[in-house]
């Protein structure tokens, strides 16, 4: 019934309008970006050519008009408080609002966005009815050693000269051979309570977001060594800028991430309550295709899809993924039926289930020694 209610809800007071078409084929010195509509570059990972002398660049980002709307606010703390008994109150009404209008933001269509890097001026594909664009811009590798130190190229958008805002993002610059980690977010390096509806509703919408202990730890001694972090999550774009907060602050670093693709006024609203077995393959296998001759660890738990997507992910690529790793949040026993049937074609060696990530990182140094 609450799923029912809240698919109601949102449809109706959650919708968001279409933005202002431009003209195609303008020639655009500035972004196409008007005072009141906001922008955000999402991390994105960078590859080489075959050749080795360009980088590809994907330029990966969301306009929207930010919104404060006291009903659509009101009718969703009605609906928090009469189906889960949620109720924001001073502690927690920061997290409320920011994160519910950005829920409700309404996505800017047909924008176009000028950025500088690499000391030129590229202009973005117009963005889509959900306010996103993605080009992949082809820089030399000349240029792009000239621009960054060696793992990032920064670059940010040309704005109007009266512009006071400053919109920048970074692109990773991942070699073609190494190692890297395709991570799962909640309830693997964050406290999320996914199996429990309410606890998940307040952990996403009202308190602050918390770290799973000794994640980062061990995801920076992975990175020491020159592996790049990739995150893949469930999680819907429009909460992109405080997830991306809160893994900076909780010490995550070198990471690109992947979120779910949803927009509040047509079908794709339903890909909220989509399962990760069907959303979390193809965004993992777009990585593994980009990057044929690195090696992956994959790392997510055990409170939803994760060990299913994974083993059917590592049968398919069992030349790319050395490892998976579970983070036991339901208190299973590694040899039960689940697991036997999962991993029943997989090495028993090439999967973990964990409970601490101080135990698998002690487990993992005594495999080397």
């Amino acid at each position: 019934m609450y799923k029912l209610r809240l698919l109601g809800i949102l449809t109706i007071y959650l919708a968001s309008f279409v933005g202002a078409a431009n003209v195609d084929g303008q020639t655009l010195s500035y972004s196409d970006l008007r005072s009141d509509e906001h922008l955000v570059f999402f991390r994105t990972s960078a590859w080489l050519n075959d050749s080795g002398t360009a980088w590809h660049v994907p330029i990966h980002g969301w306009t929207y008009e930010p919104q404060s709307s006291v009903v659509r606010k009101a009718l969703f703390a009605e609906l928090l408080e009469s189906e889960f008994d949620l109720e924001p109150d001073q502690d927690t009404e920061r997290n409320f609002t920011r994160r519910l209008n950005l829920m409700i933001a309404d996505s800017e269509r047909s924008k176009r966005i000028v950025i500088s890097v690499v000391g030129q001026q590229f202009t973005m594909t117009p963005s889509a009815a959900n306010g996103q664009f993605e080009t992949t811009l082809i820089i030399s590798t000349d240029d792009v050693e000239a621009f960054s130190d060696g793992q990032h190229l920064p670059f940010t958008a040309v704005t109007r000269a009266n512009e006071a805002r400053d919109f920048s993002g970074e692109v990773l610059l991942v070699d073609p051979h190494g190692i890297s980690v395709i991570s799962d977010i909640d309830d693997t390096v964050k406290i999320s309570h996914v199996r429990d509806r309410k606890r998940l509703l307040e952990q996403t919408f009202l308190l602050d977001f918390a770290a799973v202990d000794g994640m980062s730890e061990l995801y920076e001694t992975w990175s020491d060594t020159g592996t790049s972090l990739h995150f893949v999550s469930s999680s819907p774009w429009q909460l992109y800028a405080p997830l991306d907060e809160f893994l900076v602050e909780a010490g995550f670093s070198g990471f690109t991430i992947n979120l779910k693709a949803v927009r509040f006024r047509d079908e794709t609203l339903l890909d909220l309550f989509k399962k990760g077995t069907e959303t979390k393959p193809k965004a993992i296998e777009k990585i593994l295709n980009t990057y044929p001759g690195r090696q992956f660890f994959l790392v997510g738990d055990s409170g939803e899809h994760d060990p299913e997507v994974y083993a059917q992910i590592a049968e398919k690529y069992p030349d790319q993924i050395l490892a998976i790793f579970i983070r036991n949040v339901t208190e299973e026993a590694a040899g039960n039926e689940r697991f036997d049937n999962v991993f029943e074609n997989l090495d028993e060696k090439r999967w973990t289930l964990f409970d601490d990530a101080g135990d698998l990182l002690l487990r993992q140094e005594s495999d080397v020694e």
